[in-house]
C-alpha cells in the first residue's frame, strides 16, 4: 500500500528518548509474531515499519480497529452493489418514460464507480488509521480525511496511567474496546478506539512502563 500523503501534526521524535531494551521487549511481549483479527492486532511484528521510526526503535504492538466495527459500511456497500440489479428491473415497467439502453449503461457505470470509490475510501481509512506501540513511544496515526493525516505520539516514560473499556454486548463477545493512555505534563493523551484485545494491550503497555530505562 502507498505511504500516507500528508501530515497535520508530527509525533514526538524517537531520537534521544528513553528506551526499553530488546531483551526487556521480549520479556514484555515475547519473541513470536502473532497476527490476529485480520491484521488488526499484531504482536511483536517483524516486517512492519513506519515513516517516523527511529534507529533502534522496535514495534511491540501494531493495531487497527476491530474488523467487526467496519460492518456498517460493508453492509452499505453490499446494498449499493445489489440495488441496481434488484431495483432497476422493478422500476422499469412502472416508469412513465423509457430509459434508452445507452443511458442505462451510463447510469450503471456511474453508480458502480461511485460505489467503488465509497468502498476504497472506507477501506483506506481503516487500513491507515493505526496505533503503534514501540520500545520508545506510543503513536496514534489518524486519517481525518483521505489526504489529511494526524499523528500523535508520547514517550513511554511519560505514561501515567492506562485503562481500557468494553462497551456493549458485541464488544464483550468479540473482545474489542477502547484503551486510554493518560500522559504527564504537556504530552497528548492517546486513545486506541475499538481495537481488539484491549485488556492485553493494557497489560503490554503497563509492562513496558515498568521496564523503561
Amino acid at each position: 500500500m502507498p505511504e500516507p500523503l500528508s501530515s497535520s501534526r508530527q509525533p514526538v521524535s524517537a531520537e534521544d528518548v528513553p528506551t526499553v531494551s530488546e531483551s526487556r521487549i521480549k520479556h514484555a511481549v515475547g519473541t513470536q509474531e502473532k497476527n490476529g483479527d485480520m491484521g488488526a492486532f499484531i504482536l511483536n511484528p517483524h516486517k512492519i515499519h513506519f515513516a517516523t521510526q527511529g534507529k533502534g526503535e522496535h514495534i511491540a504492538l501494531f493495531l487497527r480497529q476491530h474488523p467487526l466495527t467496519q460492518i456498517p459500511w460493508v453492509l452499505s456497500a453490499i446494498i449499493l452493489i445489489v440495488t441496481p440489479i434488484i431495483v432497476l428491473p422493478a422500476l422499469m415497467p412502472v416508469l412513465p418514460f423509457t430509459i434508452p439502453p445507452n443511458y442505462e449503461l451510463v447510469l450503471m457505470l456511474f453508480w458502480y464507480l461511485a460505489t467503488g470509490a465509497f468502498i476504497f475510501i472506507n477501506y483506506i481509512l481503516w487500513y491507515y488509521n493505526v496505533n503503534v506501540v514501540t520500545n520508545k513511544r506510543v503513536i496514534d496515526i489518524d486519517f481525518i480525511y483521505l489526504l489529511v493525516q494526524e499523528v500523535t505520539a508520547t514517550r513511554i516514560t511519560q505514561i501515567e496511567d492506562v485503562t481500557y473499556r468494553r462497551v456493549g454486548v458485541f464488544a464483550g463477545l468479540f473482545d474489542y474496546g477502547n484503551v486510554f493512555v493518560q500522559t504527564a505534563g504537556a504530552e497528548s493523551n492517546i486513545e486506541f478506539l475499538r481495537v481488539p484485545k484491549p485488556k492485553q494491550i493494557s497489560q503490554v503497555l503497563i509492562r513496558l512502563m515498568g521496564q523503561t530505562t
